[in-house]
């Protein structure tokens, strides 16, 4: 008997097993391969991202520090030229990578040179000989290198800071050494400008794995590359596809996927807040993604053993799952031949409908169906084994991943602290300089007056002794005195030794206090640099102390600065004596930062009478008594844009030497811990008035305070 479009069982399995492995095979790998190169992808930005913020940081941090020193070697030169050097050659040690340090000054009078622009007059303030030796060039190889590549003075007076990669082409077959020019503008007719090892940058740039970093100088060339070659001989970045964007973008940072030529690069940039210097990093995207392309293949190729492997697994199965059933079938045939006993309806266009027809064939299927289902379970089994193993392998991925986020915030928390320390310090060491300055006004004043005085007496002595013996000493210092009639000339000396004696015994007295008082600000500085090595909490050691003895020293500690620039402090204190639990440090903290902010409003003020007014109030409520203090000054005033921003953490309008807008952040974090506040009550031309309040403490408080 013959059937028409008759398929059998074994053809039916086989199909459709290879179809389910095929299909899930090919899924998996195509997941695998998109979910891989993504997350691959997102990594590699991630790195480049890293890698350029931390370098630019790095490098930010070393010019910062370059340009202070210009601005000190300016600054000691203006005060005594001949003396200047000498101190500027033991604050710039050799191992900092100076070769020479010149200021440029734009001519007073304005003579005009050859080219009709006005003359400029370059001062060399200083060089380093060690430094040229270790380079093999001297001095005039600087002047040829400046001639090269003259500094564009009006630029850095127009952008404040200029960086150039001054590295000279090499010339018959000598090569020059890798150096760099840093001009940065001192006032409104000078610069002043050094001329650098690059050795201090380079090895941050070199190629570390597949990234490859550059940082573009200001006038658009390689000031250092993972590749020595192009800072040797400086290349133009100007057209480096990842360089333009910087250019155009008007973000500080930035991921970029771009094309240059045939090869496609994963990158990103940072740009610096100095000199236009922007930072990059890029990898190539063949190189980012080998790793996956081999997974991929490896993927491949598994997927195909395994497919393999269930096609020989699926033909023997359905070997041993068909062989019965055709022998059943042929005696089936054989008994429709002529065997008559047995009947075998037959109802479908398979086996099965031969099976069907026999009790041996249905115990046949029950069997062969057992035997089918313990296979797909064990199937079962090892896929739920190799599920099992993937998902470790991700959570792996994931802590690893958690662990770089926690490394990575911890680095942020270490910035802002740094931040913090920095501007906290800046307080208590101007205290410090401005009384300096004062001890050594007094050294070349009073000190000196005192010391000719006394040399005068001693001289007239040692003549009258020398020539006419102690007889011609003692006649003369009984003559009468032409300054002070009807007095001798003994009684004249002694007057004036008197008088020196009591005046030295005053400026011993006042050096005393100056040194007790550069004690306790070097003290203060020691304890803001170990709070912030602590990473802590911002309260330290609280005590019950008086509100106006704290707000006097205060006042105290800043009074040489606030003289300096003609400000006076006037205080209005209530009567009452209130007492409140702070860190009278951190106070004096919250306290300098106000005056210190507003010695620099006062800059930019017209007023000639420049004033700070320092007010307090005890106001009673329900929840207890609290000190207000307000205070003012009469100053330009807060723009009513800027007033709800000062309390932000780095929000400032003031330049980088300045400030770093952590002050009053800072001042309000002091305060909160104490469950005080700090507000701006009102800003306007002429009146600014922030208003703190602290809880004061009540006896009781303070009866406890002192049985702890």
């Amino acid at each position: 008997m013959t059937k028409t479009g008759f398929i059998s069982i074994r053809s039916k399995i086989l199909f459709v097993l290879i179809a389910m492995l095929v299909s899930a095979v090919g899924l998996y790998l195509y997941l695998a391969s998109r979910i891989f190169l993504e997350d691959k992808k997102l990594l590699v930005y991630e790195l480049n991202q890293t890698n350029v913020r931390t370098l630019g940081q790095e490098v930010e941090t070393d010019f910062k520090r370059i340009i202070d020193q210009l601005e000190v070697a300016a600054a000691l030169h203006r005060q005594n030229a001949e003396t200047g050097a000498d101190v500027l050659s033991k604050l710039v040690s050799d191992d900092e990578g100076f070769l020479r340090i010149a200021l440029v000054d734009q001519t007073a009078d304005q003579t005009l040179g050859p080219n009709g622009a006005p003359t400029m007059q370059t001062t060399v303030l200083g060089t380093w000989p060690k430094s040229l030796e270790l380079v093999g060039k001297d001095a005039a190889y600087l002047d040829r290198l400046r001639q090269a590549i003259p500094i564009p003075f009006e630029k850095v007076l127009k952008e404040g800071v200029w960086v150039r990669n001054a590295t000279l082409p090499a010339g018959n077959g000598d090569e020059n050494p890798a150096i760099f020019t840093l001009a940065t503008r001192v006032n409104d007719h000078e610069i002043a400008y050094g001329d650098l090892k690059l050795d201090s940058i380079l090895p941050s740039f070199a190629r570390n794995g597949l990234a490859q970093t550059y940082l573009m100088d200001s006038e658009g060339f390689a000031l250092a590359d993972s590749n020595p070659q192009k800072v040797a001989s400086p290349t133009d970045l100007k057209n480096d596809p990842l360089m333009a964007s910087a250019a155009q973008s008007k973000l500080r940072s930035e991921l970029k996927s771009y094309r240059d030529g045939e090869i496609e690069y994963l990158g990103s940039f940072f740009r610096l807040d100095i000199g236009h210097l922007v930072v990059a990093s890029k990898i190539q995207a063949d190189e980012a993604f080998a790793a996956a392309q081999v997974l991929w293949k490896k993927s491949l190729l598994y997927g195909l053993i395994v497919i393999t492997a269930a096609f020989m697994i699926a033909l023997f199965l359905s070997h041993s799952l068909t062989t019965p059933i055709r022998r059943m079938v042929e005696a089936t045939r054989r008994i429709a031949s002529g065997d008559f006993n047995v009947v075998l309806p037959v109802k479908t266009g398979d086996e099965l409908a031969y099976l069907s027809a026999s009790f041996n064939s249905m115990n046949a299927n029950l069997k062969s169906s057992r035997e089918q289902i313990e296979e797909y379970s064990r199937d079962l089994e090892k896929k739920v084994a190799e599920r099992t193993v993937q998902l470790e392998e991700q959570n792996v991925a994931i802590k690893e991943a958690q662990e770089a986020l926690i490394r990575t915030t911890r680095l942020a928390s270490v910035g802002e602290v740094a931040g913090r320390a920095a501007h906290e310090v800046l307080n208590p060491l101007t205290s410090i300089l401005t009384r300096i300055e004062k001890l050594q006004t007094q050294l070349r004043t009073e000190e000196r007056e005192d010391l000719s005085l006394f040399g005068e007496i001693i001289s007239a002595w040692q003549k009258a002794l020398s020539e006419g013996g102690q007889s011609a000493l003692l006649q003369e210092l009984s003559t009468p005195s032409q300054a002070k009639p009807g007095k001798t000339l003994l009684e004249e000396d002694l007057e004036n030794l008197s008088a020196l004696a009591a005046d030295f015994g005053k400026r011993q007295s006042h050096r005393q206090e100056d040194l007790d008082f550069l004690v306790k600000e070097s003290q203060r500085i020691t304890k803001i640099v170990n709070g912030m090595r602590q990473l802590t909490r911002v309260s330290g050691a609280r005590r019950v102390i008086p509100a106006h003895s704290a707000l006097q020293d205060a006042i105290a500690t800043m009074k040489d600065v606030l003289s300096k620039h003609h400000i006076t402090v006037e205080t209005r204190f209530s009567e009452a004596q209130p007492m409140v639990q702070v860190d009278p440090d951190e106070l004096l903290q919250v306290m300098s930062n106000l005056m210190r902010n507003s010695m620099q409003a006062f800059q930019s003020s017209a007023e000639a009478a420049k004033k700070i007014t320092v007010l307090t109030q005890v106001i009673s409520a329900d929840a207890g008594r609290t000190l207000q203090i307000r205070f003012a000054d009469n100053g330009p005033g807060i723009p009513p844009e800027h007033q709800a921003q000062i309390f932000e953490p780095t929000f400032t309008t003031k330049s980088i030497e300045e400030g770093t807008g952590l002050g009053l952040a800072i001042c309000r974090r002091f305060l909160r811990s104490y469950d005080g506040e700090i507000t701006l009550e009102r800003s306007a031309p002429g009146e600014t008035v922030f208003l703190i309040e602290l809880p004061e403490v009540s006896e009781r408080q303070q009866a406890s305070e002192g049985t702890a």
